[in-house]
C-alpha cells in the first residue's frame, strides 16, 4: 500500500507495478479492442490478483467495494477512491467529518489572540497525496452540473451510497455556488469544497462498509 501510494498512484506506474509482478490485464471489448485500464471491469480483474510476495495489490483489492462507493460522488475519480480508501483502511476510525478534514491537513489553520481567533489558509498536514487530488477534483465543480453523476452499468455500489454520492454532489455544487456569489475568490472556495469532498468520501465509505458486512 505505501508504494503505491507514495508513487503519487500514477497510471503508468501501477500498471507497471503490476507488470513487473507477472500480472497484465488483458480486457477487451465486445468488439475485441482493448479495455481502458482503471474501469470497473479493471477493478473486478484487479480483485482476483493475489500475489504472494506483495500486499500493496492484495490491500488495494480488499478495498476494492469502497473504491467504487466512493466514485459515486462527483470530482472522485478512481486515483482519488483508491488513494482515500488506501490511507483511512478501517473507515470507523473516525468519529466526525471534522476528524477527517483536520487528518488530511484541509481545516483552516487557527491563529488566537486574547480577543479573537482567526482562520488562515488550510493546515496542510496527513497525506499530501489525498489532499491534492482532492483539491484537483474539487475543480470539476465549476463546470458540474446539476444532473446526478452516472455509473458504469454493472456497478455493485449499493442503491443507497449510489442516492447518497448524488446528495453530497448537489450539496457540493450548490455549497459552492453559494459561496462564489458571496464574492469568495475561487481558490478559497475550492479549497473549502475539497475539505467538505472528504468529508463526504469519508461517509461514503462507511456506509458501503456498513451495507457489505
Amino acid at each position: 500500500r505505501d508504494r503505491l501510494r507514495s508513487r503519487g498512484l500514477g497510471d503508468v506506474y501501477k500498471r507497471q507495478f503490476l507488470a513487473r509482478r507477472g500480472y497484465a490485464y488483458g480486457g477487451t471489448t465486445p468488439a475485441g479492442n482493448p479495455r481502458r485500464y482503471w474501469t470497473y471491469d479493471f477493478l473486478r480483474w484487479l480483485d482476483k490478483v493475489r500475489p504472494a510476495d506483495d500486499g500493496g495489490i492484495r490491500a488495494l483489492a480488499a478495498l476494492r467495494n469502497e473504491v467504487e462507493a466512493l466514485q459515486s460522488i462527483k470530482g472522485c475519480g478512481f486515483a482519488l477512491a483508491a488513494a482515500f480508501a488506501s490511507e483511512v483502511g478501517d473507515f470507523s476510525r473516525f468519529r466526525s467529518g471534522r476528524q477527517v478534514t483536520a487528518y488530511f491537513g484541509l481545516a483552516p489553520k487557527q491563529r488566537s489572540s486574547a480577543d479573537s481567533v482567526r482562520l488562515g489558509g488550510i493546515s496542510g498536514a496527513g497525506n499530501a497525496l489525498v489532499r491534492r487530488l482532492a483539491v484537483e477534483g474539487s475543480w470539476s465543480y465549476v463546470q458540474a452540473s446539476h444532473q446526478p453523476k452516472l455509473m458504469p452499468k454493472g456497478s455493485g455500489v449499493p442503491l443507497e451510497v449510489r442516492m447518497h454520492g448524488r446528495k453530497g454532489s448537489e450539496r457540493l455544487l450548490r455549497r459552492r455556488e453559494e459561496m462564489l456569489a458571496r464574492g469568495m475568490p475561487q481558490a478559497k472556495a475550492n479549497a473549502a469544497t475539497a475539505a467538505e469532498l472528504v468529508r463526504w468520501l469519508w461517509a461514503l465509505g462507511a456506509m458501503c462498509r456498513e451495507a457489505t458486512e
